[in-house]
């Protein structure tokens, strides 16, 4: 193999990881936006504690069967 072929495998390789990691991260973020909601903090204090709208969070906690609304 030359070393433009392993370059690109690598790259290849680093974005498999990437994706994984962005995965996961995203099972955590959602695993503590329903904690931090079961736990009585309000949609709008969530919001703006994570960076996301107060809409991604309801459709967040629609999504998992956790929301008071709907």
């Amino acid at each position: 193999m030359t070393n433009e072929e392993n370059t690109l495998e690598t790259a290849a390789a680093a974005l498999r990881a990437a994706q994984e990691a962005v995965h996961t991260a995203r099972r955590g973020l959602t695993t503590a936006i329903v904690t931090a909601y079961r736990a009585g903090e309000p949609v709008p204090r969530i919001a703006e504690r994570t960076g996301k709208t107060t809409i991604e969070i309801r459709n967040l906690l629609t999504a998992t069967k956790t929301s008071r609304h709907g």
